[in-house]
Parts: C-alpha cells; structure tokens; sequence
C-alpha cells in the first residue's frame, strides 16, 4: 500500500516582505510566501514534487530537528503532506473510464437515474477511506 502521509521538517525564515523555506532534508529545496500560510502551501508542493522526483529513494526525515540553531527570525517546523489531500486540490483532471455490469442492472438504474459517475465515485472513495 502506497503511503499518503509524509513529514519533514523545514527551516521558515522572516524577510522584510516574504518567508522563505528551506528543507532540511533535501538539498535544493527552497520556496517562499508572503504570509505562513501561504509560505506553508508552498512548502507543501515543494514536498509534494520532491516525493515525484526522490519516489522510492526519500531520506528519512530528521526527527530531532531542534538540535539545529536558528536565529530570532527563523522557526523550524514540520511539514506534513497528505497526498491524497494535496492531489485533489491541485487536479481537477476528470477521465473516462469504461465499466462492465450486468445489462438488467444498468436499465434498472437508469430508470431510476442513477448518476453512474457519481454513483462510481461515491463508492470508490467510501472503499479506499478517502
């Protein structure tokens, strides 16, 4: 089973008109915002396209991220991703897919118009606890 949930820890540091994000775990990737919230998202996606690029090959995050020093302007903090979550506010990609029933259940459920996508989709999620 795939994992949906990943934690990292990223340094945020306050500049005159943004935050800027450093991971501690991955060489290279920074970000900014212009609040925490925003500096926060932006972090996420950061996350989430580095669990794109690293797949199997992710470091183990550093749990015992408060040996680091920061300075006054800066915090350390957790990054968590929820990928499930994440996937469906940036994709608002839909596909067809092709289903196969038996015919007498299918003109049962259009007499009583039932959304068959809907219906699909509904189910699938109850299954997968999404």
């Amino acid at each position: 089973m795939k994992k949906n949930k990943y934690f990292y820890p990223a340094k945020f540091k306050w500049e005159e008109t943004k935050i800027l994000v450093e991971f501690i775990d991955f060489d290279c990737a920074f970000t900014y915002g212009n609040s925490f919230e925003d500096a926060y998202y932006m972090a996420q996606d950061v996350l989430f396209n580095i669990l794109l690029e690293y797949k199997k090959k992710l470091p183990a995050p550093t749990l015992n991220y408060m040996k680091y020093e920061v300075d006054e302007n800066e915090i350390i903090s957790m990054v968590e991703l929820d990928v499930i979550e994440f996937e469906k506010k940036i994709s608002k990609k839909v596909v067809n897919t092709t289903v196969t029933m038996p015919q007498w259940l299918k003109e049962i459920a259009e007499r009583n118009g039932i959304n068959f996508s809907k219906a699909l989709q509904e189910k699938l999620k109850q299954e997968l606890d999404i």
